[in-house]
C-alpha cells in the first residue's frame, strides 16, 4: 500500500494523536476485567481516581515504591482463557495459508494467536513505540476475551464488509448485543473493502476480492451502557504476510466515519443490531466417568459437529439464507417513462430502513400477516432495517463494460 495508505483505511480524516480515545477504551477495560477491583484489594490503588485524562495508565507506583504493571495484570485476568483456546486450537488443526474455509471453531485460534507469552509477563516501557504496542496488544487481547463472539459465514463476509454506508436513522437505532462483541469471517481484501462501486464490480469478476493481500478478519466493537454503540474507537482484526511469508493477525484500532475503515465497522454493528443470529450448539455429553479438562475429552469435542460448529467457544453464526440460485424472470417490457435501459448494473449490499419485519414464536415461526389483510403494526410485524445482498439490476439486460475496449483506427 502507498505511504499514509493505512492511516487513510483505519482513520480517516481523524485529527491525531489518538492517545485520548485509546487512554478511555484502556481505562474501561482494566474495570470490566477485574484488574481494577484486584488492584484496590491487593495496593489501595483506586483505578477511577488515577489521571486517565492526561496520561494512559500501563504501569503505577505502589504506596510501597514497587512498579505494578497494569498491562500485564489485565492480560493475567484472561490468562485462562487464552491457555484453554491456544490447547484446543493445537488439537482442532493447523490454520489454512490463506485462511479461506474457517469453521466457528477457528475464531479461537485466531483469538488466541492475537496474544503470546511474552504479553503475559512484565513490561520495562522503553521507548515510545514498546508504550503503544503495548497498549494496544493488552487493550485488544483483554478486550477480545470479554467478548461475545460471533462469525459471518462466508458467503456474506464480501457484502457485509462493503456494504454501503448506513443512513441516520439506522446509525441511530444501532444496539449491540453485549458490552463487547467480536466478528470474524474468511479474509476480504483492504482493496475490495474500499473500492467503488465500478471497481468493486472489477475486483470480484476479477477474482481479487480474496487472496495473499493485506485483509480484513472481522472486527471488535464496543457498546455504550445503553446497548448503543460506542464510537469512542472499534477495532479491526486485520492479516498480512510477515517478511517470512508467514501468516500474521491483528487488532488494529479503527475510527468511525465515512472513510473505509470506518464503513466496515458500522456494516459490523448492523448485523450485530438488526439481524438473526444461531445460539451456539449444544457439546456431546462426555459422560461421568470423563475429566472435561483432559485431552482426550478435549479431543472428543474437537472432533464433533458441535465443536466444529463453535459450540466450546460460544460462537454465534449469522442465520443468513443465501439468494436462490434460480434466475429471476425476465423482464420483456421497460417500465416508467425515462431513457430505456441498454445494460445492467449491480447494486452493492445495503440497509434500508422501516422495512415490515414479521414477528416470530418461539419456534422460529411468523406468527401472521405481514403485508397482507389482518397484518398489524407491533402484533404481526414491526418495522426495522433489513440487510440486502449485493443484487444484480435489470439482469435481463448484459452488464456495462468495465474494460475500455481501444479499436485501431481503420
Amino acid at each position: 500500500m502507498r505511504p499514509n495508505a493505512w492511516k487513510d483505511f483505519l482513520l480517516g480524516a481523524e485529527p491525531g494523536p489518538w492517545d485520548a480515545r485509546l487512554g478511555a477504551m484502556w481505562k474501561r477495560v482494566v474495570a470490566e476485567c477485574g484488574a481494577a477491583d484486584k488492584l484496590a484489594a491487593e495496593h489501595g490503588i483506586v483505578w477511577e481516581e488515577l489521571p486517565h485524562e492526561t496520561k494512559i495508565c500501563l504501569a503505577v507506583d505502589t504506596h510501597h515504591g514497587e512498579i505494578l504493571d497494569i498491562a500485564e495484570a489485565a492480560l493475567r485476568t484472561r490468562i485462562e482463557d487464552w491457555q484453554r483456546e491456544a490447547r484446543y486450537a493445537r488439537i482442532h488443526r493447523s490454520m489454512p495459508e490463506d485462511l479461506a474455509g474457517l469453521v466457528p471453531a477457528d475464531v479461537g485460534t485466531l483469538r488466541a494467536g492475537l496474544l503470546t507469552p511474552k504479553d503475559f509477563r512484565t513490561s520495562d516501557y522503553s521507548g515510545k513505540q514498546l508504550r503503544m504496542e503495548r497498549l494496544v496488544r493488552a487493550l485488544t487481547g483483554t478486550a477480545a476475551y470479554l467478548a461475545a463472539a460471533h462469525m459471518i459465514p462466508a458467503g456474506l463476509a464480501l457484502d457485509v464488509v462493503t456494504t454501503a454506508p448506513l443512513d441516520t436513522e439506522t446509525l441511530a437505532a444501532l444496539r449491540l448485543p453485549a458490552p463487547w462483541s467480536l466478528v470474524v469471517h474468511e479474509p476480504v481484501t483492504l482493496a475490495a473493502a474500499q473500492a467503488d462501486d465500478t471497481e468493486l464490480t472489477r475486483l470480484i469478476e476479477a477474482g481479487q476480492c480474496a487472496g495473499h493481500q493485506p485483509a480484513i478478519l472481522g472486527g471488535l466493537l464496543a457498546a455504550s451502557d445503553d446497548g448503543s454503540l460506542d464510537t469512542t474507537a472499534g477495532f479491526l482484526l486485520l492479516t498480512v504476510l510477515d517478511g517470512s511469508g508467514r501468516r500474521v493477525w491483528m487488532l488494529q484500532h479503527t475510527a468511525y466515519g465515512d472513510h473505509a475503515g470506518g464503513r466496515v465497522l458500522h456494516g459490523y454493528a448492523a448485523q450485530l443490531a438488526f439481524a438473526r443470529w444461531l445460539q451456539p450448539p449444544t457439546l456431546p455429553d462426555l459422560g461421568p466417568s470423563s475429566r472435561s479438562d483432559s485431552r482426550s475429552a478435549l479431543a472428543r469435542v474437537v472432533r464433533s459437529e458441535a465443536g466444529q460448529g463453535g459450540g466450546w467457544h460460544h460462537v454465534r453464526v449469522l442465520d443468513f439464507t443465501p439468494p436462490s440460485d434460480d434466475p429471476p424472470p425476465e423482464r420483456t417490457e421497460p417500465t416508467g417513462t425515462g431513457t430505456p435501459l441498454t445494460t445492467g448494473t449491480w447494486r452493492r449490499a445495503h440497509w434500508k430502513p422501516g422495512v415490515r419485519i414479521g414477528v416470530r414464536d418461539m419456534s422460529g415461526r411468523i406468527i401472521g400477516p405481514v403485508y397482507k389483510s389482518g397484518a398489524i403494526e407491533g402484533v404481526t410485524f414491526t418495522r426495522q432495517p433489513r440487510f440486502f445482498p449485493r443484487t444484480r439490476i435489470r439482469p435481463d439486460l448484459p452488464l456495462a463494460r468495465t474494460t475500455t475496449v481501444y479499436r485501431p483506427p481503420h
